[in-house]
């Protein structure tokens, strides 16, 4: 019974390593921006992408035009679409001054 106990517990410690394996492997496959967010839409007969950079839910800061289509589905588009996004939050003096009444708790 002891023999079924220890290889119980060995199992179990290894199905834990692996699923802690999986959760950081999660993380750099998904790269998410510290703030702010991006969206796209694509323009398949122009073969261009537009990109709208949010600083939250409803506060546009830019809208740029990319000369081709982005697959976002591809990690180096997502991490140039993040450092865009950051750049363009940097850039944004509007955030800091306008005060959202919905958005105060």
């Amino acid at each position: 019974m002891k023999m079924y106990k220890n290889a119980f517990m060995v199992l179990i410690m290894a199905l834990n390593v692996q699923a802690m394996e999986a959760v950081q492997r999660s993380s750099a496959r998904q790269p998410y921006p510290d703030s702010g967010f991006w969206t796209t839409e694509l323009l398949t007969e122009e073969k261009a992408t537009i990109v709208r950079y949010y600083a939250n839910s409803i506060s546009l800061i830019s809208e740029t035009r990319e000369p081709r289509i982005l697959d976002i589905t591809k990690l180096p588009v997502r991490k140039y679409l993040n450092k865009k996004l950051a750049e363009e939050l940097s850039k944004d003096t509007t955030n800091a001054t306008k005060i959202r009444l919905y958005e105060i708790r």
